[in-house]
């Protein structure tokens, strides 16, 4: 299974774009956005992929964005999302606060622990923990270029993409 990883797209509708393009030239069979939409007006943009997300520190009109999820049948989940994905346990959260983080990490309970929020591109085992972020989408954040990644979990590759 091929899932993207993208965070942080801060409204940046252009690089959204990219990014969709991407993911299907990829073949993702899902689309996971670690928070930081900003703006339900952008969710459109995933149209075409299958999106599931969940919310970051400046996702704070959560009635829009639930409304443009729901149009695009897309998921919201909240704060923190816990799932099985090709039998590996992942967690989604976007890392707003650190202490959260780190004992979630910590934990042991996730083979594959995302986050954003840092803006800066991540992949590093914390024991047994995969932990991964993707980066920016936005991209111009403290001089950083916009990223997007791929994980496969058949093979547990992970591809960084500039976009």
């Amino acid at each position: 299974m091929k899932i993207g990883l993208i965070s942080d797209t801060h409204d940046y509708i252009r690089n959204i774009q990219r990014a969709v393009r991407e993911f299907n030239d990829k073949h993702v069979d899902i689309v996971i956005h670690a928070g930081d939409f900003t703006d339900p007006i952008v969710i459109e943009s995933f149209k075409g992929v299958k999106l599931v997300g969940v919310l970051g520190n400046n996702d704070k009109d959560i009635p829009g964005l639930t409304s443009a999820f729901n149009k695009i049948h897309a998921e919201l989940k909240g704060e923190i999302f816990e799932t099985v994905y090709d039998g590996m346990k992942f967690a989604i959260y976007h890392g707003t606060n650190i202490a959260k983080r780190e004992q979630l990490i910590k934990s042991g309970d996730y083979d594959v622990f995302i986050y954003g929020h840092t803006h800066r591109k991540d992949n590093r085992f914390i024991g047994t923990t995969r932990v991964i972020n993707p980066g920016t989408a936005k991209g111009w954040f403290f001089g950083l270029f916009a990223t997007i990644a791929v994980f496969d979990t058949s093979t547990r590759n992970l591809d960084f993409i500039n976009l």
